[in-house]
């Protein structure tokens, strides 16, 4: 009896299993690019209002399987894609095959952005970030990241030395150390790093920047107060190779000649990959006017990376990056003998090493993420900053950062009126510097560390997306720890129109910054900074809004409008003057203090057509008005009047990129800047006094031609020429001899110059 039950319920298992096996599906597809029919490999596909998804493979398949008899919907998406919503149907069907076309999106008027938002375009971001490439580097025949930079409309850069070259990125009229600078989002490059470190950066490394102005996410320090800049190295999508090589003739005097190559390598399954790059370049010293003494320094530079990945499983990666530059620079006269043998010398040469490691993790659907990461960059120089053949100048720096943190993510289905994302993070930065001269027994030791808390809220929705955060410092120069609020809001009228505006404040801290490593020559005198000795925290407060227009009139012909308002109040703001010359240490002496404050305010305008993608117009313009609150004097000399004007700061300047393709071999881009009148402070030593000048405008236009021959389906050959700054118009009142003003130097950083470039391409 006791079997008889056995079997029979034996029986009645067996077949409430086979009748549930009847009742469960399976739902399988490919998902490929609309246009090329290519697989594309770990798309995310999730079940509609479940936590069920999965990702497609290297063949771009996938599959659920024991699913119940009902009708589903998936939801398709791929960074760079439209995202698709397929809805299956059962039918009475056991297993349902399904094919799915992703379109890509149109990055062209918006472009992918990491930045303010991971892995968004922007249009659906809170604040606009702009993106530079290698449409941009290859247009403007860049070979560093400093001269790239003016492409965008409230952004410039220029040369502070005619002796080594010192250089700065001012963005939305505040001076370079109101911007913060990233890479691969992580801030770890240091004050000496930044003397010339826009120029150390080979745009070779770059897949791309992304330029974020005025403040406005709670993920960056609370310095980014100008904006940010986020350096993007290259990542291996594919097995490539590339080497370029190019020439150029400096105002008919000196020669320019960069090497560099390319490579990436990836396993066949795609889980690991790696990149490579390296870069030579060599500059001959300019002079400009024939004094005997260089406008533009010498210079010898070497860099090398690498950046590689290796996906653990779907949802989990570890990424490793390493950078090293080795530079030597020299301006000033008589290049050829020891430094202190010289009238005049600026001489520097660098060793950087950095590197960073990283952890990360996302969820099959996409909605939750977190980060775990560490970087560290080593800065050794040896200088030399002197005149008058003083044997006493040479100089000893050491510089380590070093960075760690976590990040985390999560999407939320609503939170009070609204789907809701939480970002939130903890990091900790590390920076220690060591800058001797010996000969003058002088050391400039500094420690910071700052350990940050932050978070980030954003509501999205079909009309609007608030996002409001905040920041938390300590910082060991500061007593108190200083909360950062960040509130940003997009206004979605309409699908052409975005309206944005942000609110958030930011600080600096009383420490040594870039251009205190740097010592100008001035007079005869070697400019120096010291901090006065009740130097407070500068504050400042930022809003902005902006308006963000596209109109699509065919498929091929589209156009962008951009209008940005910004205004920033600087309470007691950092300013120089001149207090003190010690002759017997043969220096001049600045003096770092708190002014009353200023405020700086303007609109930048930017607009853009394109034409099939491949011929483009833009046109960039900024008004702007960067005054103290008080009138200010940067003189110690009693007869030299103050000013209430940042100086360096023109009210006007702008930009415009032109690119035409007349046919698919052939490119041609003709590039300019516009810096408008400013004034600059101007020492005595080759003039009689100091005198505050009121310098012109200058206008700058180049043009590039390059044509592309395929060699065989791989591999291409791409040749181009042109001319920077075809109108020469470069400025003509340099001091000269030894006893110049190394820092009076404004308007285009180059004069005339002619260009040969050849790159080689296998994919």
């Amino acid at each position: 009896m006791r079997k008889s039950i056995l079997l029979i319920a034996t029986l009645l298992a067996a077949s409430i299993v086979m009748a549930t096996n009847d009742k469960t599906i399976r739902i399988e597809g490919e998902v490929k690019d609309v246009n090329t029919n290519e697989p594309i490999a770990y798309a995310n596909i999730v079940i509609e209002d479940t936590k069920v998804g999965t990702a497609t493979n290297l063949e771009g398949f996938f599959a659920f399987n024991n699913l119940k008899a009902q009708t589903y919907i998936l939801k398709v998406s791929y960074v760079g894609y439209e995202t698709e919503t397929v809805v299956i149907e059962t039918n009475g069907e056991k297993v349902i095959h399904t094919h799915i076309a992703l379109r890509p999106k149109t990055t062209l008027m918006s472009p992918l952005t990491i930045s303010a938002d991971r892995d968004k375009f922007r249009q659906e971001t809170p604040v606009i970030v702009n993106i530079l490439n290698d449409k941009v580097f290859e247009s403007t025949n860049s070979s560093d990241l400093l001269h790239t930079l003016p492409y965008q409309s409230g952004v410039r850069v220029e040369y502070n030395c005619q002796n080594c070259g010192s250089s700065q990125v001012k963005i939305n009229g505040l001076d370079g150390p109101y911007t913060q600078i990233l890479v691969d989002g992580r801030a770890v490059f240091s004050s000496l790093s930044s003397v010339y470190g826009l120029e150390q950066i080979p745009v070779n490394m770059i897949e791309r920047v992304e330029v974020v102005k005025g403040i406005g996410t709670a993920l960056f320090g609370s310095t980014a107060i100008a904006g940010t800049l986020n350096i993007i190295t290259k990542e291996p999508v594919n097995n490539s190779f590339s080497i370029a090589s190019d020439m150029e003739s400096i105002g008919g005097k000196s020669w320019g000649r960069n090497f560099n190559a390319n490579a990436a390598l990836l396993s066949k399954d795609r889980k690991a990959g790696v990149s490579f790059y390296q870069t030579f370049r060599n500059r001959d010293a300019f002079d400009y006017d024939d004094d005997g003494y260089t406008e533009m320094g010498k210079l010898d530079s070497r860099s090398f990376g690498t950046k590689g990945f290796y996906k653990i499983s779907n949802k989990q990666k570890l990424s490793f990056e390493y950078h090293t530059t080795s530079e030597s620079r020299r301006g000033g006269n008589r290049l050829d003998e020891p430094a202190h043998l010289t009238d005049i010398c600026e001489m520097t040469n660098y060793h950087i090493h950095s590197a960073g490691l990283g952890y990360d993790y996302v969820s099959l659907n996409g909605k939750n993420r977190y980060s775990l990461y560490t970087s560290a960059q080593y800065v050794d120089r040896d200088s030399y900053y002197g005149s008058h053949q003083d044997p006493d100048s040479y100089g000893l720096t050491n510089d380590l950062t070093y960075l760690v943190g976590g990040l985390g993510s999560n999407k939320f289905k609503k939170v009070f009126f609204a789907p809701m994302t939480l970002t939130y993070g903890t990091e900790y930065i590390l920076n220690s510097i060591e800058d001797k001269i010996l000969g003058y027994n002088m050391l400039t030791e500094q420690h910071t560390d700052v350990l940050a808390a932050y978070f980030q809220t954003e509501w999205e929705t079909k009309l609007f997306n608030l996002s409001v955060g905040g920041r938390m410092d300590k910082h060991n120069m500061i007593k108190t720890p200083i909360l950062s609020p960040r509130l940003t809001l997009l206004y979605k009228p309409m699908e052409m129109l975005q309206i944005r505006a942000s609110y958030g404040s930011g600080y600096r801290a009383p420490q040594v910054f870039d251009e205190d490593l740097h010592i100008a020559q001035v007079g005869g005198l070697s400019l120096r900074t010291h901090l006065a000795d009740n130097l407070r925290p500068e504050y400042s407060y930022n809003a902005s809004i902006s308006a963000d227009v596209y109109f699509e009139f065919t498929d091929n012909f589209k156009t962008n409008m951009i209008f940005e308002g910004f205004y920033t109040d600087l309470q007691d703001v950092f300013a120089l003057r001149v207090i003190s010359f010690d002759t017997l240490n043969n220096t001049m002496i600045q003096e770092r203090y708190n002014a009353s404050g200023a405020v700086v305010y303007g609109l930048n305008f930017t607009k853009k057509f394109a034409y099939k993608d491949d011929n483009t117009l833009t046109l960039g313009y900024t008004l702007q008005s960067s005054r103290y609150k008080q009138t200010e004097y940067w003189s110690s000399d009693e007869d030299v009047e103050g000013t209430d004007k940042l100086l360096r700061m023109p009210d006007k300047y702008g930009f415009l990129t032109l690119n035409i393709k007349p046919w698919r071999f052939l490119d041609f881009a003709l590039t300019g800047t516009y810096t408008g009148k400013m004034y600059v402070p101007h020492f005595a030593g080759y003039i009689p006094k100091d005198k505050l000048e009121h310098v012109p405008s200058f206008f700058d236009l180049n043009l590039n031609i390059a044509f592309t021959i395929p060699l065989n389906s791989d591999l291409n050959l791409k040749l181009s020429t042109g001319v920077k700054n075809i109108f020469n118009s470069y400025q003509n009142d340099f001091d000269k001899g030894a006893d110049r003003d190394a820092n009076y130097i404004y308007g285009t950083m180059q004069p005339r110059t002619f260009f040969l470039n050849a790159k080689i391409t296998m994919n």
